[in-house]
């Protein structure tokens, strides 16, 4: 959920879906670099709108280790999807990679691809000790929280909804690969210190862009503004609740309502992520099944 916008930014022309063939991904040990924050000045976040309720495989997440590898099967009620972190490469950044559980036919051979989603992110060092990670979890929780509360207390109410949470579960975003997707990236970001379990219940509709539960026309998995999301959320988050990052000028910042379009307006200064982010490559791509294979299947 591209953050708390009122107004919403224009959104880049489409990008062109990447077709591969199918090699398996390399699986590496996740080693958790500390690098720098990067920091940059005042940029903004602001994505989310609401989705349709049409129903979408969930998939419930398991915590990842903070420097661990690889492929996690991720279960909820009857679905399933694999999640997959390697890295770091060359460039520093870690990969995570999770299977859509949809497959694309392709023309003109009918042949059928595999749906997947592929983030890349160079991981910040947030600075916080071991021992001081949960409290400092728990303020931040609180603070968006109150930020939620202010934002979309009223909507949530007339909605029918106590929690951003509840109404993510109720469309049916939540726990989704997209989903799952985002919230893997976002512990990423942060070299695996922050769960990706903990990133969904904080951000309901993270990599969603629009206003919230109100998401725009293509700002959902696989439209081409939730490409944006997937990096802007994250650093959004990081920056106006742990002040680090290139966003980190959100932190303490008044009427949050106000703050979503930093980092999407370049009025407004600071690193920008409508076009893409150099900490982050954001991937729907499909990979060729060979001839037999079994489509993936929904346990």
């Amino acid at each position: 959920m591209s953050k708390i916008s009122k107004t919403s930014s224009p959104q880049p022309p489409p990008a062109p879906r990447e077709v591969k063939s199918s090699p398996a991904p390399e699986k590496k040990n996740v080693a958790a670099p500390a690098g720098n924050p990067v920091r940059g000045s005042g940029s903004t976040d602001g994505f989310d709108a609401p989705k349709k309720a049409g129903a979408r495989q969930q998939v419930a997440l398991e915590t990842p280790a903070p420097a661990a590898s690889a492929r996690k099967p991720l279960s909820a009620g009857n679905a399933r999807a694999v999640a997959q972190t390697s890295g770091p490469g060359e460039d520093g950044k870690l990969t995570v990679r999770v299977d859509t559980g949809t497959t694309t036919t392709v023309f003109p051979l009918g042949l059928q691809a595999r749906n997947y989603i592929e983030i890349r992110v160079k991981p910040l060092d947030l600075g916080i000790a071991p021992e001081n990670l949960q409290s400092e979890l728990d303020r931040a929780m609180a603070e968006k929280l109150a930020d939620d509360t202010h934002t979309y207390g009223a909507a949530m109410r007339e909605a029918g909804y106590s929690s951003l949470e509840e109404w993510s579960k109720a469309k049916g975003y939540y726990g989704s690969p997209s989903h799952v997707a985002w919230a893997e990236a976002a512990s990423a970001r942060t070299g695996g210190q922050i769960p990706a379990e903990w990133w969904m219940k904080f951000d309901p509709f993270g990599g969603t862009a629009g206003n919230g539960p109100n998401i725009l026309p293509t700002g959902e998995y696989p439209g081409v503004a939730s490409r944006i999301a997937m990096a802007h959320d994250t650093d959004w988050d990081l920056g106006r609740y742990f002040g680090v990052g290139p966003l980190s000028d959100l932190r303490g910042a008044p009427n949050p309502e106000d703050l979503g379009p930093l980092g999407l307006d370049p009025r407004l200064g600071g690193d920008l992520y409508t076009f893409g982010h150099p900490d982050w490559e954001v991937t729907y791509g499909s990979e060729i099944l060979p001839p037999g294979t079994p489509p993936p299947q929904v346990a």
